[in-house]
């Protein structure tokens, strides 16, 4: 079982993809490094909720990624803006 990285959702094509981009893109001034930093922070965080708990460990993974995937996709800034939560960090 192993999270699949930024750089795994942008080969995936597609949704997956034009989330990655614009991730890493709105987010993160095209740092690819510091995207990929930052997705495997919102991931780990989302697997601790007390919600996950109901699911197998490759199933929690999956559902993490995906409500980050759908979180990033509904709530990603104008271009240019910075992440909240790295903004300290970068």
């Amino acid at each position: 079982m192993t999270m699949r990285s930024l750089y795994d959702l942008h080969e995936e094509g597609g949704d997956a993809a034009e989330i990655a981009e614009q991730f890493a893109s709105q987010w993160h001034a095209d740092n690819w490094k510091v995207a990929e930093d930052h997705w495997e922070q919102l991931v780990s965080r989302m697997l601790k909720a007390k919600t996950m708990d109901m699911h197998s460990a490759e199933s929690a993974l999956r559902q993490a990624e995906m409500i980050i995937q759908n979180f990033a996709a509904a709530s990603l800034p104008a271009r240019g803006s910075r992440c909240p939560i790295c903004a300290t960090n970068s």
